[in-house]
């Protein structure tokens, strides 16, 4: 994939999810950075600094392509992971071997997979 165009990918999130959106970060699992490309405004002090390194990191590390599939090395390339909180959802759209994105939205919106990994693909690739 060509550079991923992001900010296509943060206006349809916005439009589709308004303020069930809580955040959305780029991620390379082989250099272990990240960049926040959209934090809910109410969530930008409680998640700021060490807290969301925590967080990205960990998810880098726990949920990383590689290791999905060699987990479940039966089934093929991982493309995405949903990941069910009480109070969120947690989206891994991996884009290539190394890079992906996380998006994180509040439950109550209904995603349907793999509708809405495509969705967020056609915006990143326009």
């Amino acid at each position: 994939m060509p550079r991923p165009n992001y900010d296509a990918l943060i206006s349809y999130l916005q439009d589709e999810y308004g303020d069930a959106l809580r955040w959305v970060a780029s991620f390379d699992s082989e250099s272990m950075g990240y960049d926040v490309r959209y934090i809910r405004d109410d969530l930008k002090t409680e998640l700021s600094g060490f807290n969301f390194d925590t967080i990205v990191h960990r998810s880098m590390v726990v949920f990383n392509r590689q290791h999905l599939e060699d987990v479940y090395f039966h089934l093929g390339d991982a493309e995405s992971l949903l990941v069910e909180y009480d109070e969120a959802m947690a989206v891994h759209l991996y884009l290539d071997d190394r890079r992906g994105v996380v998006i994180k939205i509040q439950r109550g919106p209904d995603i349907s997979m793999p509708e809405f990994r495509e969705s967020c693909l056609e915006r990143l690739e326009s």
